[in-house]
């Protein structure tokens, strides 16, 4: 008996440790051509390069991961009650033949609830974007949650909407906590669609974490990280269980300052902070 309680004992340790062991590193920090039109938001991973969105969608900055050069600014019409707090890569194209898949854009926004779909191509040798899809969400209320961001399962050809049970991002008080709902993606032939919540497949409940950021989904897992400078966190939830399966301590592993992108470069997660310095971690 002392024995198995000894190996059991062990077994925890080493899980811990394994958890622990998580860390980024800094892989490079943006340096754009001028000022940051904006503070940092969601960023993506696409065709060798980061797209950077910012807060009130003034414009995509375009950064080549390998030599961290600044390639472009795609200046966009721009749009005040647009957040831009997750951008996600989808698997759609929105018409055969373009060169680049659709980029799901989430706005995190009290007067805003909706997504929007930015397509990106290359005119003349240059980058080019425009919204070609808005995807409006339905009235928080009913829907029982605020600050909504997306995540796309695009395995799965499903839209996962996080946000707060309460009107608050930052007050766990009054039962506040997170909320994960599921949508099929929609289909791209209306320039508009609006969301319904009949539409919602599943509900998933997690306890309260201050301030949702970014987010991305791969291979059955959703990566999702929280937070502000000095108290910010990266959680692992499987989407089959709804179980969260590991979490770190963002400052501890390396990330002092708020996050905000999250993103897939091949096999690494990569991180993007609001002051732009790019975060990379081997899971």
């Amino acid at each position: 008996m002392v024995m198995k309680r000894i190996i059991a004992l062990a077994a925890i340790l080493l899980l811990c440790t394994a958890a622990g062991a998580r860390s980024f590193e800094v892989r490079f920090r943006q340096q754009p051509v001028s000022a940051s039109p904006s503070s940092r938001q969601g960023a993506v991973a696409l065709d060798g390069c980061i797209f950077q969105f910012f807060d009130g969608a003034p414009a995509i900055d375009i950064y080549s991961v390998e030599n961290a050069r600044h390639i472009q600014r795609i200046p966009l019409e721009g749009n005040k009650r647009w957040h831009c707090n997750n951008a996600c890569v989808s698997g759609k194209y929105f018409v055969k033949g373009d060169e680049f898949p659709l980029i799901y854009v989430s706005q995190e926004n009290k007067a805003e609830h909706c997504i929007c779909v930015f397509r990106i191509w290359k005119d003349s040798g240059a980058y080019a974007a425009s919204v070609v899809q808005k995807i409006v969400l339905p009235d928080p209320v009913q829907m029982g949650l605020w600050y909504p961001n997306l995540v796309l399962d695009n395995e799965g050809g499903f839209i996962y909407v996080t946000g707060y049970s309460r009107e608050s991002w930052k007050d766990a008080r009054f039962g506040n906590g997170l909320q994960v709902l599921k949508f099929t993606i929609p289909s791209l032939k209306d320039e508009r669609v609006s969301l319904q919540c009949s539409d919602i497949l599943d509900r998933k409940v997690y306890s309260f974490r201050l301030a949702t950021q970014g987010a991305v989904i791969r291979d059955g897992r959703m990566y999702q990280v929280y937070g502000m400078a000095g108290d910010s966190s990266l959680v692992c939830y499987d989407l089959a269980t709804g179980r969260e399966l590991w979490s770190e301590d963002l400052p501890s592993a390396g990330i002092p300052n708020e996050p905000e992108a999250l993103f897939f470069y091949g096999e690494e997660l990569m991180c993007v902070d609001v002051k732009g310095v790019v975060y990379g971690m081997k899971l």
